[in-house]
């Protein structure tokens, strides 16, 4: 037997074993892990503390089924910004903004000047969520994103990062309104979401405060959730630009209660050759031209989230001296297919619909020839449907020793 294995994690990505398969996994339907698998944290199971801005904390998210993980928070303080308001100095972990219950992380101050760019340095406090590992499915809520006239408008700018780029988060607020889909505003919410250019321009991964919340309401909530896998999460808050009217600049906060997401699924790809005939006394068999061998490919997900629908693709290129068989891949036995698929505890489907059969020059071939077949030199098998946590998948096929 001959083997070789790779491991991937990543939603999109291509990765190429030594010994030829390779595996791409796109998301298109997002599968969510279960609340058991979930991480999470709340601020309201913190102590009340006083917390510096030059600093980064850590802290440690349980889950029911998996154990503790920790993140970190760390601050970075636009020049010129003073961290004292009327609700101490900040941050701090108390009950001074915190939509409603309990303890939360106040974030805020007063800044030197208006926010002219969310994006730039300047008049912009940046907080990072630091994750140990790429994860998804992180959550959060902000409280009290709101305006008031010759103080503040609350400016806040969410995006996701990983080594793949940046992302935009589905934000949205208790009353229904999101970022991605409209009405961008709502009588009952004291926040505005992105993208629109008039007449406040906010982007897409941004929200304006027009109008008054309280500190402990549900108003100015927000809530940012991330499908792509993040490392870091940063929240960047200013103080939008004056308009018709105004002319000070006041003092202005936030409160995040709770975070939460979900590990990443844990991929491996085994793939293993075994002679189709075992001959005890030939031990050379599995090396003799002609000779027939059966490859298996056995994928398994072996961490707690699902792996999203159809979005696993195992390409297989086959070796120099090894040629395709198209036909019934165990002659006179119970499979009259060129492949068996054994789903296990997947949940996955294969039919020859989900197999593509290309030439060296990377061209489908339609209808492979029947028999042992030398134009077939890779194969694509596209299992359907969401691969459960915890579980494995094989394809068997056969082909022969040139």
């Amino acid at each position: 037997m001959d083997q070789c294995v790779s491991k991937f994690a990543s939603f999109k990505g291509f990765k190429r074993l030594a010994c030829g398969i390779a595996a791409l996994m796109t998301s298109e339907a997002h599968a969510a892990c279960s609340a058991a698998n979930q991480y999470s944290y709340s601020f309201s199971s913190a102590a009340a503390a006083n917390l510096s801005y030059a600093s980064t904390y850590s802290y440690t998210a349980t889950s029911t089924a998996l154990g503790n993980q920790n993140f970190s928070v760390q601050f970075t303080a636009p020049t010129g910004h003073n961290p004292v308001i009327s609700a101490g100095t900040l941050p701090n972990i108390s009950t001074a903004i915190n939509g409603g219950s309990g303890n939360a992380l106040v974030i805020g101050g007063i800044f030197a000047a208006r926010t002219a760019s969310i994006s730039a340095a300047a008049n912009v406090l940046v907080t990072t969520l630091n994750f140990p590992t790429a994860v998804r499915d992180v959550s959060f809520t902000l409280h009290d994103i709101d305006f008031v006239v010759n103080q503040y408008r609350d400016w806040i700018s969410i995006v996701g990062i990983s080594a793949a780029g940046t992302y935009v988060p589905a934000i949205t607020t208790p009353f229904s309104m999101a970022n991605n889909t409209g009405p961008y505003t709502n009588a009952s919410s004291s926040a505005k979401l992105g993208a629109q250019a008039a007449p406040l321009a906010v982007g897409a991964a941004e929200a304006l405060g027009i109008g008054a919340s309280g500190n402990n309401s549900t108003t100015g909530n927000i809530t940012a959730t991330f499908a792509q896998p993040v490392t870091s999460v940063q929240i960047r808050y200013g103080n939008y630009p004056l308009q018709t009217g105004e002319t000070v600049t006041g003092q202005q906060a936030f409160g995040l209660s709770a975070v939460s997401w979900c590990p990443m699924p844990n991929v491996t790809v085994l793939k293993s050759s075994t002679p189709m005939i075992t001959d005890l006394t030939d031990p050379t068999r599995f090396n003799l031209t002609d000779s027939y061998v059966y490859y298996t490919l056995t994928v398994a997900n072996t961490n707690s989230s699902p792996v999203d629908a159809n979005s696993i693709i195992l390409n297989d290129p086959l070796p120099a001296l090894m040629t395709f068989f198209n036909g019934d891949m165990d002659d006179a036995g119970p499979l009259t297919a060129n492949y068996e698929f054994i789903p296990g505890t997947s949940g996955l489907t294969l039919s020859p619909a989900n197999i593509t059969y290309y030439t060296a020059a990377n061209a489908v071939i339609a209808a492979p020839a029947a028999g042992d077949n030398l134009a077939v030199r890779r194969i694509s098998w596209a299992p359907q449907g969401v691969m459960a946590s915890n579980s494995t998948f094989s394809i068997r096929f056969r082909a022969k020793i040139k």
